[in-house]
């Protein structure tokens, strides 16, 4: 009896301590797994952070460099529009110095340069011709100049005249004046045509600014010029 009591409380003994070993072990494996989804929740979350931090730096970049190559690009634009406005400019004329001339034949040579229908002369003649004086010099009925004038011809017929009087402010007033006047080879001469024509060319001068040339062209001007008094 004592020994089958015995062998029970045994039996009980041995079932609790199994009963604690295997709730040990419930316990043991909770906790490994409650650690285990801890730390992989913690990768996944920082795993996920560096990616979003990686996007954001791509994007970032990207943007980077389509700001570079827009900037680029209008750089080029810029260079390229500069470019074609300087192809579009006039190349500047070659400045020369004048100051050993004087200020009369700078003028007779720009006056030439500018109104002038002939630049290939051989020889510039300048006429001095004062007030009063008779604008066609072969008939007394013309009208006479209201101020004194310079009259710029060449040595040919086709290289034409240019008559003026300057302002003083770099204007002048030409009188269209003929290289050569017409005239009648036989019959009487048409004394109130000729004053007609002659008054007419007081009633249309036209006044004149004069570009201010210093280039290789006015001075080969001013080397052909030659004065000659009204008479000749």
């Amino acid at each position: 009896m004592k020994s089958s009591k015995k062998r029970l409380y045994t039996h009980l003994i041995l079932l609790f301590i199994l009963l604690m070993t295997v709730g040990c072990q419930d316990i043991e494996g909770k906790e490994t797994t409650l650690t285990t989804s801890d730390d992989e929740s913690g990768v996944d979350q920082q795993t996920e952070t560096e990616s979003t931090i990686n996007e954001s730096d791509q994007a970032k970049s990207t943007e980077e460099k389509g700001a570079s190559s827009k900037g680029s690009g209008e750089d080029d634009s810029n260079a390229a529009t500069s470019s074609d406005e300087n192809s579009k400019q006039p190349p500047e004329e070659k400045m020369v110095d004048l100051s050993s001339y004087t200020s009369s034949e700078i003028e007779w040579a720009r006056v030439w340069h500018q109104l002038a229908p002939n630049q290939q002369i051989d020889t510039m003649y300048v006429k001095k011709i004062p007030a009063g004086s008779l604008i066609n010099p072969n008939h007394e009925e013309s009208a006479v100049y209201p101020e004194d004038v310079i009259q710029l011809e060449g040595t040919r017929l086709v290289d034409g005249a240019v008559t003026y009087s300057g302002n003083g402010d770099g204007t002048v007033n030409v009188y269209n004046v003929p290289a050569r006047w017409n005239e009648k080879l036989t019959g009487e001469v048409d004394k109130e045509e000729i004053k007609e024509v002659t008054e007419d060319v007081i009633k249309s001068t036209k006044q004149v600014k004069i570009e201010p040339f210093s280039n290789e062209d006015i001075v080969e001007l001013i080397k052909k010029i030659q004065t000659v008094h009204p008479g000749q």
